[in-house]
């Protein structure tokens, strides 16, 4: 028994200088922290991908949007080619905001903080968009084809539409969050110059049926109903251009990109072979983008900014209205055509109010 008792004694003595030895020479590794302080971004060329990826799925909305202007009720099913390219640009990009979560999860961070920052957007925008695919499948195959203003305001477009909107901000909030001054770098400025002009051409798109840029004249419909689809058409287009001069300092080209652009993509779907129109929002851009050297709008700049707010809707619907009627395209008179131009001047100094609203009293502040 004694002889058992200090073999017991000498084995527990043994194995407790060996565990003492083994827990000071082995280290157990550390969890990763989450984010170790520092935010995930997203690179410049990374936003860039993004923006190129929801391009694709635009460029099918748009092609969608074509067939079903111009061959109306001969659409008879849900599998068609521009669906095949519409709903292949989403699954490109719902696959990169994937892989880049997973970085962000390899990296060790943990739920929304797995995503770039600005990229809980596209996150929710993912499964929205496929929720809406699938119910756009079913509602197709249940109710048939929609022709005409239907087919926009189905109830399953219009989840594919918020979905396909939250994708497209994200490299916008992307650009938006990153610390920089007003004149950022130019990755991260033409980021969000590129990524508003995508979702300028998501709304363009979705409010197609009341576009006045194709509605008024040049033989797409006249008369003085259509005026309130041009205050609608220039709200619209002069909204993200002041909401960019908020964050940034934009340079040279924006402007003529953002509306050359989005108005070439809504002519060739809309009437495909006109080329006044966008000719002419080219040229304005680049008057308007003359303005923004000459004037340095601001929110320290106030006074500029609205300026330039009341002339850049101008730029657009005077020279389009007047030159219409002058080339007997409209019937609209003088009195018409000027003065809807300049009420679309004013909503545009109404949208800088409320972009860049005027500096409240400290009393206010503090309530």
């Amino acid at each position: 028994m004694a002889a058992t008792v200090g073999r017991a004694q000498l084995w527990g003595c043994l194995h407790g200088r060996v565990c003492l030895h083994w827990s000071m020479t082995t280290t157990v590794p550390a969890a990763r922290p989450a984010n170790n302080g520092v935010p995930y971004r997203t690179t410049p060329a990374q936003n860039l991908i993004t923006i190129g990826l929801a391009w694709w799925l635009i460029m099918g909305l748009f092609v969608d949007g074509w067939a079903h202007n111009h061959l109306g009720d001969r659409l008879e099913t849900f599998f068609t080619p521009w669906h095949a390219l519409f709903y292949s640009g989403f699954l490109a990009v719902a696959a990169w905001v994937g892989w880049l979560g997973q970085r962000g999860w390899r990296a060790g961070r943990r739920g929304l903080l797995a995503l770039p920052q600005g990229y809980e957007l596209a996150a929710l925008g993912v499964p929205v968009f496929a929720l809406g695919g699938l119910g756009d499948m079913a509602w197709h195959t249940v109710f048939g084809i929609e022709v005409g203003v239907e087919a926009l305001l189905s109830p399953t477009h219009l989840v594919l539409f918020l979905g396909a909107a939250c994708i497209v901000s994200a490299p916008l909030v992307s650009a938006w969050r990153t610390p920089t001054a007003r004149k950022a770098p130019p990755g991260v400025v033409w980021t969000g110059v590129l990524a508003t002009l995508a979702l300028l051409s998501l709304v363009s798109f979705m409010n197609m049926y009341l576009w006045g840029l194709l509605s008024v004249s040049f033989g797409a419909g006249q008369g003085r109903g259509a005026l309130g689809s041009v205050l609608l058409t220039a709200l619209i287009m002069t909204a993200p251009v002041l909401l960019l001069l908020r964050r940034f300092q934009l340079p040279f080209g924006s402007v003529t990109v953002i509306y050359g652009l989005n108005t070439l993509m809504m002519s060739l779907m809309m009437m495909p072979g006109e080329w006044r129109v966008p000719l002419l929002l080219l040229l304005a851009g680049l008057v308007a983008d003359g303005f923004l050297v000459a004037l340095r709008p601001s929110p320290a700049r106030p006074w500029a900014l609205r300026g330039f707010a009341f002339l850049l809707p101008m730029l657009v619907w005077a020279p389009y209205l007047g030159g219409a009627a002058v080339l007997g395209l409209s019937e609209l008179s003088l009195e018409l055509w000027l003065g809807i131009s300049v009420m679309a001047g004013l909503g545009g100094v109404a949208l800088s109010a409320l972009v860049v609203p005027p500096t409240l009293p400290a009393e206010a502040q503090s309530a």
